[in-house]
């Protein structure tokens, strides 16, 4: 079913775009690595990551829009003890972070021939959610928290109607009671459709 609709999303984005000259759809391929206390939890480069962007150009060199994406960091730790509450459990733990923040961002373009750098950020709520999986129990906790995602990128033109993005991206939000802060950088590769 989420196939479904995700062609549906991007077939109404594809549509939508066409008839907006100022508004530019990018999908990234968005694989990361965690910083902090996220890789405190989850120490690794994570390959599974994807974001979903639109930009409304309010000038030639100057755009809001939305962005949304999904990274999943996973790490396996043998035979590590640990307690909780007032247990001590020994065993593999697989340890999960899944991070979706949804920003509005802004973006300040350098305008070139066919490579266009910018600058941009992006400010808005993250849902993040850590797990922890031991045999058959599994521990988790979640949170929505309060996100900020500077980025530097390059938008190369590849044809009148699309584009190839690539960018790095650094997403923080901060602790939010019990939960601890969640830091990454993301490194994307995508295609757009302006």
């Amino acid at each position: 079913m989420n196939k479904y609709i995700a062609i549906i999303v991007l077939s109404l984005a594809s549509f939508i775009a066409r008839g907006q000259g100022e508004t530019v759809i990018i999908v990234n391929y968005l694989p990361a690595v965690s910083l902090g206390e996220t890789a405190d939890f989850t120490n690794n480069f994570s390959p599974r990551g994807v974001d979903f962007e639109v930009n409304y150009y309010l000038s030639e060199d100057f755009s809001m829009g939305f962005v949304t994406s999904w990274n999943i960091f996973r790490e396996k730790i043998s035979g590590e003890t640990f307690d909780y509450n007032d247990l001590t459990i020994t065993g593999t733990q697989f340890r999960y972070t899944n991070v979706v923040p949804l920003n509005i961002n802004a973006k300040k373009y350098f305008t070139g021939n066919s490579a266009t750098p910018y600058i941009g950020v992006g400010v808005g709520t993250s849902y993040a959610k850590q797990s922890n999986d031991i045999g058959v129990f599994t521990l988790s906790q979640d949170k929505w928290l309060f996100n900020v995602a500077p980025e530097v990128g390059l938008l190369y033109d590849m044809s009148r109607s699309t584009v190839l993005s690539f960018k790095v991206k650094y997403n923080y939000s901060p602790k939010a009671g019990d939960f601890p802060s969640v830091s990454y950088i993301s490194f994307g590769l995508g295609i757009g459709m302006k």
